[in-house]
């Protein structure tokens, strides 16, 4: 099974328009260069100071503040 939610995964889909897992050796490669020197793929905008996801969003609209506490 392969995770399609990855960053490496983003990455392949989109410059490849694929899967990472579909690529060959030299398009993974490629992809892993790009994931370490592409300020895109080093700093997206879900890992932003100021993100906040969708779920967080829906869970402040409904005042569910500790959904992510056990």
């Amino acid at each position: 099974m392969n995770n399609l939610n990855t960053t490496i995964d983003k990455v392949a889909m989109s410059e490849f328009d694929m899967h990472y897992y579909q690529l060959g050796e030299n398009e993974k490669q490629w992809c892993h260069d790009e994931l370490t020197n592409n300020p895109k793929w080093l700093a997206p905008f879900w890992k932003q100071e100021d993100y906040i996801s969708e779920t967080d969003k829906l869970c402040n609209e409904l005042g569910i503040f500790n959904y992510k506490t056990k």
